[in-house]
C-alpha cells in the first residue's frame, strides 16, 4: 500500500451513471484528518456560525469550524440532491470493500461518520476510535455494540493512567448528550448551506443511531440480547 493512499475511499455511483469519490486520508497512528488547503471557505463553515454551545474552541485560533471544514465537498457535490435518491455506494478500505444499493441520505451519513469524528472537532473526537473499524451501514445493534465496546476501552486506557474509569456507563449518555448537541447545531448550518436536503438527513439518521445507543445504555433492553452472547464468560 503506497504511503500516501487514502486510509479509505467512499465512491457514489448515481442513478445517471455519474461517480462522485471522496477519497479520506487519515493519520494512520492517530486517525486525526491533516489540515486542507483551500482557497474559498464558505461562510456558514465559520466557528461563529451556529457555534455548539458545548464547543471549547477559541474562535481567535479557530476561526472556522474543523467538522465545517471537514465536510465542505460533500455538501457541495450532494446540495442539490434529495435525500430519497438512490446511490450504489463503495467504501473500499486497505483491507477490504463494501458495497450497497442505499439511499443518498444513508450513504452520505455513513460517509459524515468518518469525517467529522477524525476532524478536530474536540466533541467528535471522542468517537474517533470507531473510525478504526469503520463499518458503513451499521444497524442499529452494530452501532451499539462498537460504541459501547469503545466506551469501556476508553475506561480501560483511563484506569491504566490512574483516573476513575466509568465501568457502569454512568457518563455515557453525557457523551452522547454532547453529540447530539453538535448533530443539533451543525444541522442549521447544513440547512444554510443546502438547496436539497440529503445532507440534513444524513445528520439527522446519525442522530438518531446516537439517540439509539445511549437509550440501550440506560434502559439495557438492547444490551439484554447481547449479554446473551457473553455467557462463556460467566454472564
Amino acid at each position: 500500500m503506497a504511503a500516501d493512499a487514502p486510509f479509505l475511499t467512499y465512491r457514489f455511483i448515481l442513478a445517471d451513471g455519474s461517480v462522485r469519490e471522496f477519497p479520506v486520508r487519515l493519520d494512520p497512528s492517530t486517525l486525526k484528518a491533516p489540515p486542507l488547503a483551500r482557497a474559498m471557505i464558505p461562510a456558514w463553515a465559520r466557528l461563529a456560525n451556529h457555534r455548539c454551545p458545548n464547543c471549547p474552541l477559541q474562535e481567535a485560533e479557530h476561526p472556522y469550524c474543523p467538522a465545517a471544514l471537514s465536510v465542505i465537498d460533500i455538501v457541495e457535490a450532494f446540495r442539490d440532491s434529495r435525500s430519497t435518491e438512490q446511490a450504489t455506494v463503495e467504501v473500499l478500505t486497505q483491507a477490504r470493500a463494501f458495497s450497497k444499493r442505499v439511499s443518498l441520505a444513508d450513504g452520505v451519513s455513513a460517509l459524515l461518520g468518518v469525517l467529522m469524528p477524525t476532524s478536530g472537532c474536540p466533541v467528535l473526537a471522542k468517537l474517533r476510535p470507531n473510525v478504526l473499524t469503520h463499518l458503513p451501514f451499521a444497524t442499529v445493534q452494530e452501532t451499539i455494540y462498537r460504541t459501547l465496546t469503545m466506551y469501556l476501552l476508553a475506561q480501560f486506557f483511563a484506569a491504566k493512567r490512574g483516573k476513575k474509569p466509568d465501568w457502569t456507563l454512568d457518563e455515557f449518555g453525557l457523551l452522547i448528550e454532547d453529540v447530539r448537541l453538535v448533530n443539533k447545531n451543525f444541522c442549521q448550518r447544513f440547512y444554510e448551506a443546502c438547496l436539497k436536503d440529503v445532507n440534513v438527513n444524513a445528520l439527522c439518521h446519525l442522530d438518531c443511531f446516537a439517540e439509539l445507543t445511549a437509550g440501550a445504555a440506560k434502559r439495557h433492553e438492547r444490551l439484554a440480547a447481547i449479554e446473551k452472547l457473553f455467557e462463556a464468560f460467566g454472564a
